[in-house]
């Protein structure tokens, strides 16, 4: 079969699935799914009769629908019936927006009910609903109780703004419903590495800061616990180098003969005829190598602690190691014998390695690497 064919029938198939899809939202019952499909296809087709039959048929079954479901509701005892009856009114208000701004289906439908004055008066009695939800959840005293009385007071305000003293009350939850945990890292016991470690150490607390967020989760450095006057935080965070070596230096010494590896121009040499020719063989060289290696690496130790009961409840250990190497040599023969990065070699100068704050830093690199994505990673269920 032709590409061009068989690529415009399954365009026609798509088209004519998208067509009929109204139509199957309506003989499946979801009056809503229909009504909005069909004005989609009459925004692009306002003439599309399809279409306008299938919203003729669905619109007035779906404001039925939702008014029954409405009429149930507010005859039962849910203690949400009001704000679910909110949505029921929102969702038949979107079905209004949507015909009206579609001229096909105002052919259809020219005066689509607008139900804003019993969305409003349905928010006026959620209000209170959600307020009370959430005082007696937030009188359980838990936090993961406030975490769900913080939602309750969130919708109570978006159903009227600053209703009673709803804001206080958010606030009140929040504080209640936020983890407090304080990032505690343990100096080290040298001043000659304190900068080094305090670098690592502000890298981790504002990596905390700016790449851990969660909604009921707040990090204090001790300074600004204090500040804040926090005397029961929930969490403390400990970190500590548990062991470090830097520079710890390994010298090696390689001597070897080396022979090119293919034979290369020696001379010349003059035949009996008098012809002078190019004379080639392999040559050699004894190489001197001179290796240092210095190596630095060090162990911190991560402690999660509930601070009330001092459990813990994170216990890892992350390792980091950095080695840094120069080589130098020298050779005696034929530098034709060598290979490329040996000649490179030998004609490099002995040089100091980075200065030990430097190599430091360097070893704790993997370590922050698996350090955050651990923290992360704990942080996550919160």
């Amino acid at each position: 079969m032709n590409k061009m064919i068989r690529y415009t029938i399954i365009a026609l198939l798509f088209i004519s699935a998208a067509c009929s899809t109204g139509k199957k939202a309506l003989q499946n019952g979801d009056y809503y799914s229909a009504v909005i499909k069909s004005v989609d296809r009459l925004r692009s087709n306002p003439d599309k009769a399809k279409a306008q039959v299938t919203l003729k048929k669905s619109y007035p079954l779906a404001v039925n629908w939702y008014q029954q479901e409405i009429s149930t509701l507010l005859s039962s005892g849910d203690p949400f019936k009001y704000s679910k009856t909110v949505g029921h009114y929102q969702t038949l208000n979107r079905m209004t927006d949507e015909i009206r701004r579609c001229p096909g289906a105002l052919q259809v439908i020219p005066y689509p009910k607008q139900y804003q004055t019993e969305e409003d008066m349905a928010k006026q009695n959620a209000a209170p609903e959600c307020y009370a939800a959430g005082m007696l959840e937030l009188a359980k005293g838990t936090r993961q109780n406030a975490v769900t009385a913080f939602s309750h007071f969130e919708k109570a305000n978006s159903f009227v703004p600053n209703y009673k003293d709803v804001n206080d009350k958010l606030a009140e939850a929040e504080d209640m419903a936020t983890l407090k945990v304080i990032i505690d890292h343990v100096p080290v016991n040298s001043t000659k590495y304190q900068l080094s470690a305090e670098f690592f150490q502000d890298q981790v607390t504002q990596y905390i800061f700016h790449n851990i967020k969660r909604r009921f989760v707040r990090f204090y450095t001790p300074q600004q616990a204090e500040l804040e006057k926090l005397e029961y935080p929930d969490q403390i965070i400990g970190m500590r180098f548990e062991d470090f070596v830097v520079g710890q230096t390994h010298d090696t010494d390689i001597e070897k003969q080396v022979v090119s590896a293919d034979s290369v121009e020696v001379g010349s040499t003059k035949l009996k005829n008098g012809e002078t020719i190019k004379v080639y063989n392999i040559v050699k060289a004894k190489l001197h190598i001179h290796k240092r290696e210095v190596i630095s690496k060090g162990i911190l130790s991560l402690h999660i602690i509930e601070f009330d009961n001092k459990k813990e409840l994170n216990n890892k250990q992350f390792g980091g190691q950095f080695n840094w190497f120069h080589q130098w040599g020298n050779y005696n023969g034929d530098e034709r014998a060598l290979t490329k990065e040996e000649l490179e070699i030998c004609n490099s100068e002995p040089i100091l390695p980075p200065a030990h704050q430097n190599l430091f830093v360097e070893f704790t690199k993997p370590i922050f690497t698996d350090l955050t994505s651990e923290l992360r990673r704990f942080y996550n269920k919160y």
